[in-house]
């Protein structure tokens, strides 16, 4: 049976959509900012300088691809949900079957707390190795995490968890963009002849140099493979951050997304069949519409990503790697500080601290948000009698699940490149690609023909999961059998 929902009904409800002005442009953006400085903190800071210093130019086109798949990915959960109201969660469970939703909750919440340990780490190590390593990590992690998880149930609190997040979101990821492209006008002379000529043209992973073996063990004891599948998993974020992100939406009310709640309860009631959504001209033009902030917040989430993706290439390339420095062990975050001193001087260290800080630290307290919104669309979706679940419930146990599991990685030394591949393998390529292939069926299937997506984005998904699922199955096998090679 079908879900009994009278959409020409509700959309005679739903306001005109907005005109594009400069306001709205400012306004609109929300979600997808969260998303972009969720992933852009140790992405571009950590794991993608790691991959560049190593490759140089000659990968850059991977890091092009990988962003912008990650992306279309994204959009067929955003056009879904706003032109339906239905939770991608709850369709993909009714369609498929619950044992899929139960199968990536599960391997989710498998890798949400290494999430956590990798990022309060690295928001630690910042000002440890700011203060001379003054003491043991430990004595800047645990004001870190403390400080960090009071002022998370603060926010939650006083009911402003998500607002707050949206602004700290979009300060940091601005902050970042152009302190970024600030150090590339001052402190390099980028080859834009090589960095545009291998940027389209895919082109096979090289070796490692000679020096990486010294410089950077820990790179050296990775595969080729699996180095850049950990930056291209950590570019844009993974499937944790993408549920979640397409959950928050119901927050902004675009089109039908003000009714998701009411619709999770039909669809858990009738089940799922192809919907019966207007497609005149007047219902379609006012639909249409309305996809256009959901396309503008994801466009612009996946733009400010690769955007700020590219300086972080550069200045890896022609700072770093002429120098034979790469960020490695536990100076995850140390050697990139040349970025700026190699040409403003000593004194410039102090910005790049401060600002490597905040962007690992706005990246660790925004997954506390975000995680509580995806496994809340997982269980709500999955679970009859959880489709009045609360975010402030998932909150009350997620986050000590968080706490407790990430501080026993964190307290027993766990490798963080380590457990960042295996991370990225699981929940950024694997499951990621998993995901697209339940979003390309409902987008084909259960849409009216006048709402389907377009077959540019149909093929480019397709290509995207076709590279990405067996990529991450690779690495994941890679993780545990460090020889494996095809």
């Amino acid at each position: 049976m079908s879900a009994e929902f009278d959409y020409k009904k509700y959309l005679d409800s739903i306001p005109e959509p907005p005109r594009f002005t400069a306001k709205w442009i400012w306004t609109v953006a929300g979600p997808g900012a969260i998303l972009a400085s969720l992933t852009i903190g140790s992405g571009e800071l950590v794991w993608t300088p790691r991959a560049a210093v190593a490759f140089g130019y000659v990968m850059v086109w991977a890091f092009l691809y990988g962003v912008w798949i990650k992306g279309i990915i994204q959009w067929l959960a955003n056009r879904w949900h706003t032109l339906t109201g239905i939770p991608t969660s709850i369709a993909v469970g009714k369609v498929i079957g619950r044992w899929f939703n139960v199968f990536m909750a599960a391997t989710i919440l498998a890798v949400m707390p290494m999430w956590w340990t990798i990022l309060s780490s690295l928001s630690a190590q910042v000002i440890w190795v700011a203060t001379g390593r003054s003491a043991p990590l430990i004595y800047f992690w645990v004001p870190v995490v403390v400080a960090t998880t009071l002022l998370a149930i603060f926010a939650a609190r006083l009911g402003r968890a998500y607002k707050a997040l949206e602004k700290i979101s979009l300060a940091v990821l601005w902050t970042m963009f152009l302190g970024f492209w600030a150090a590339v006008l001052l402190a390099t002379r980028p080859d834009w002849g090589a960095f545009f000529g291998n940027l389209l043209i895919p082109r096979p992973i090289p070796p490692y140099e000679d020096w990486i073996k010294t410089a950077a063990p820990d790179i050296w004891s990775l595969t080729p493979l699996m180095l850049l599948g950990t930056a291209l998993g950590s570019l844009g974020g993974g499937i944790q951050d993408y549920v979640g992100y397409q959950a928050m939406l119901k927050e902004k009310g675009w089109g039908f997304l003000q009714y998701s709640d009411e619709m999770v309860k039909k669809v858990h009631e009738k089940g799922l069949a192809k919907l019966q959504i207007p497609d005149d001209p007047q219902s379609h033009g006012k639909l249409k519409g309305w996809l256009m902030p959901a396309a503008f917040d994801c466009s612009l989430s996946f733009f400010m990503v690769f955007i700020t993706t590219v300086p972080a290439v550069i200045l890896s390339i022609e700072v770093l790697r002429p120098r034979h420095l790469a960020p490695s062990g536990l100076k995850l975050a140390e050697a990139q500080v040349a970025w700026l001193t190699a040409t403003l001087g000593p004194w410039a260290g102090i910005i790049w601290w401060l600002g490597s800080f905040f962007a690992f630290w706005g990246t660790y307290y925004g997954l506390h948000e975000v995680y509580t919104w995806t496994i809340y669309d997982m269980l709500r979706g999955t679970f009859k009698r959880l489709a009045d679940l609360t975010p402030n419930k998932v909150r009350l146990y997620l986050w000590p699940y968080l706490i407790i599991l990430g501080s026993i990685f964190f307290l027993t030394n766990f490798s963080l490149p380590i457990l960042s591949a295996f991370a990225s393998a699981a929940t950024h390529l694997f499951a990621l690609a998993l995901w697209g292939i339940a979003l390309l069926y409902l987008n084909l299937k259960y849409l009216p023909k006048a709402y389907r997506p377009h077959i540019i984005i149909v093929i480019l998904a397709i290509v995207g999961i076709c590279v990405y699922l067996p990529y991450g199955l690779i690495q994941l096998i890679q993780v545990f059998v460090p020889t494996f090679t095809i």
